[in-house]
């Protein structure tokens, strides 16, 4: 009698941490943050990036993502009407993939898809297709360089041992 009670309480719990896992406790996010605007290897100007959105946080998984605002105030394209960002956390890995979308549509943008950012979103550094590279600090400047490049020719991005870039904090 007393196994059996055990038993149902043993997967009553278990059916409740994994119901637990799959929904994601999430957190508002709503801050501007400065930035450096780097063209060959050299600071060239400051701009703000205005983050205004939704950060999923699951318990036990690591695959996160944010939706919303993720403007640009020196690249206008970035806060068109209706322009929203999707941010996804690669599992197991310190790089993240940035999407922007407007009306359903994912529009051309001339931003590569790889951003390298903390959990938070106040430390990041993105690269426009021309190398510019938009990065909070020049420790973060360094690191994305170092780790993802862009050949503009075949449009292709590529990582550099990617198991080595370490995380943002």
């Amino acid at each position: 009698m007393k196994e059996k009670k055990a038993m149902k309480i043993a997967v009553v719990c278990i059916i409740g941490l994994w119901m637990l896992s799959k929904i994601p406790f999430n957190q508002n996010i709503k801050q501007e943050v400065s930035a450096n605007i780097y063209q060959n290897g050299g600071v060239t100007g400051k701009t703000t990036v205005v983050i205004d959105g939704e950060k999923s946080n699951y318990l036990f998984r690591d695959d996160e993502g944010f939706y919303g605002k993720f403007y640009i105030l020196s690249y206008e394209k970035t806060g068109r009407e209706n322009m929203v960002a999707g941010i996804r956390w690669r599992n197991g890995e310190n790089v993240q993939q940035l999407m922007y979308s407007q009306n359903g549509t994912f529009p051309s943008m001339d931003i590569i898809s790889t951003i390298l950012t903390n959990d938070k979103i106040t430390q990041f550094a993105v690269m426009l297709t021309d190398g510019t590279v938009i990065a909070t600090s020049d420790e973060i400047y360094q690191l994305y360089t170092k780790y993802i490049s862009y050949d503009s020719d075949t449009r292709i991005t590529h990582i550099e041992r990617v198991n080595e870039i370490p995380k943002i904090e």
